[in-house]
């Protein structure tokens, strides 16, 4: 028997991808919400897949709690970190989620910007990634979901012997759980415009402040395969001065 634990990145699309599962694979029990994995291992001896995007802290306490000897397969869910940082959840709708060194924690009403940032979950991926006592672990891009998601889903068949019944891109087509929705910020197909959604104007100065708090962003974005430089930075700041250079000028013509 096995476990597949999907964690990583919250708003890298952990429940887009956990709704793709819940609709299709017909070989593993799933909950029709968000579960720990620590606490599913040990009390199920079947195969069993769970999503919590910060069960990547939790790795020791899921093997310490794997009563059964299941094989212990992680998924980790990564998005480039510009998507990140202007990502909203539709709980908090006037901040952006997630950034740099904190993000929302949300639960039962409670809304508090307490839980891990960008930077924190990356360093707990590279700690999972460097074990040695996992039966596998695997980056799963969000780009690469959204852009070929009946590849993705080939891929994991083979890979972690998954069966199916469907195909993930008609997961909007179930009837999805509500507590599966609300991360979704509502049920619709799969959007290839989230993942150039930072580039337009109104994200601009959230990049600009977000990868200058931290530059270690930019290590991030080029480690993931986004950018091999800087270029789209420098194009970035090139039209965050032109806005500004409009702005004025239209404030000295009024």
């Amino acid at each position: 028997m096995q476990h597949i634990v999907i964690c990583g990145y919250s708003r890298a699309g952990t429940t887009l991808f956990y709704n793709m599962l819940h609709t299709t694979v017909i070989n593993h029990h799933m909950l029709s919400r968000e579960s720990h994995a620590a606490w599913i291992i040990g009390r199920h001896p079947s195969a069993w897949i769970t999503k919590r995007p910060l069960d990547i802290f939790e790795i020791d306490a899921i093997r310490a709690a794997n009563a059964y000897g299941k094989r212990l397969h992680v998924i980790l869910m990564v998005r480039d970190p510009r998507s990140l940082v202007v990502s909203r959840h539709q709980s908090v709708p006037d901040d952006y989620f997630i950034g740099w060194d904190r993000q929302y924690f949300v639960d039962d009403g409670r809304i508090e910007r307490t839980n891990p940032g960008i930077v924190q979950i990356h360093n707990a991926i590279a700690r999972t990634q460097a074990r040695g006592d996992l039966d596998s672990v695997r980056i799963l891009r969000f780009e690469d979901l959204v852009a070929d998601p009946e590849g993705v889903q080939a891929e994991l068949g083979r890979e972690l012997g998954l069966e199916y019944r469907g195909r993930f891109s008609d997961f909007h087509r179930a009837d999805v759980p509500e507590d599966l929705r609300r991360a979704l910020n509502g049920l619709r197909p799969v959007d290839p415009t989230a993942l150039t959604r930072w580039r337009q104007p109104e994200h601009r100065e959230r990049v600009l402040e977000q990868f200058s708090a931290c530059p270690a962003l930019f290590d991030l974005l080029e480690q993931y395969g986004y950018e091999s430089d800087r270029r789209w930075w420098e194009a970035l700041q090139a039209g965050s001065a032109a806005d500004s250079s409009m702005s004025k000028l239209t404030t000295t013509v009024m």
